[in-house]
């Protein structure tokens, strides 16, 4: 296992925009160097703890706490520092437009390493990408490449700087059935390699073979949090009703199918 020296807590987390309740007093601490499934319906708050956690989102109410230091209270350096242990993986890959491949990958190398010097951009970029197995011309915006291909360089940047915590949002979404491949073997090597892992998805394989902790929300609130197999062998109703649906491919949550579908837990 990785250590990344960096606990994360959430204490008492309320976020609301225009009087709607997005987040409704979240409590929940990270676990250190596995990989953790947050779950829910469409609008149950998934990506906004996800951004919450990362600190991209600071709540109206509560507490971002990492060491058990309140993030608000922290040194500009020492945000720094942890933003740079950090990668996130948006949603809609959330490039910048008016850049090529190339500079939205040497934008997080120039600013966590301000005298990186151009060689060594090229071969981190050339390295990360060949592990991706992109193949593509790195000159061209994201705007000439497919949505399958801009999530992969989405990831790219995330991993860029060896970050020892990685929060991913729905990895699965805008994908082609290739790109999803990749996708999925990268979170397993990433996860073999003791890395912190915070992932919103509806993705089957990701969720019942990599999933060590699921945290289950329901209703803006966290309903149930717990390692896989508790989660997947609940016979609460919501808990049940929520991980079908993730577990589309999955009829029956008994034993002998939890032994096939997570040997290890």
């Amino acid at each position: 296992m990785i250590d990344n020296n960096y606990s994360i807590e959430l204490i008492d987390i309320t976020i609301a925009k225009n009087n709607n309740i997005i987040l409704d007093n979240i409590s929940f601490k990270v676990p250190e160097g596995i990989t953790t499934i947050i779950v829910g319906h469409l609008g149950s708050g998934k990506s906004t703890l996800l951004k919450t956690i990362s600190s991209i989102i600071v709540p109206n109410s509560g507490k971002v706490l990492i060491n058990e230091k309140p993030y608000t209270s922290m040194s500009a350096a020492a945000i720094k520092a942890y933003r740079k242990s950090c990668g996130f993986v948006f949603q809609d890959s959330a490039l910048w437009a008016n850049k090529t491949i190339y500079q939205n990958l040497e934008l997080p190398l120039l600013y966590h390493f301000p005298d990186i010097k151009k060689e060594n951009i090229d071969n981190k970029i050339k390295k990360t990408l060949d592990l991706l197995g992109y193949e593509g011309n790195i000159n061209r915006r994201p705007s000439d490449i497919s949505a399958g291909n801009r999530k992969l360089i989405s990831f790219a940047r995330a991993l860029i700087t060896d970050p020892d915590i990685l929060m991913i949002d729905s990895p699965e979404t805008s994908i082609d059935f290739s790109s999803h491949g990749k996708i999925r073997n990268i979170i397993r090597d990433l996860k073999a390699r003791g890395k912190t892992l915070i992932i919103c998805t509806y993705d089957e394989y990701i969720t019942s073979m990599l999933a060590d902790h699921v945290v289950v929300l329901f209703k803006n609130k966290i309903y149930a949090s717990g390692s896989y197999k508790e989660i997947v062998t609940s016979n609460d109703p919501v808990i049940r009703r929520i991980m079908s649906h993730v577990l589309d491919k999955v009829s029956n949550f008994d034993g002998d199918i939890l032994n096939l579908i997570n040997p290890n837990s």
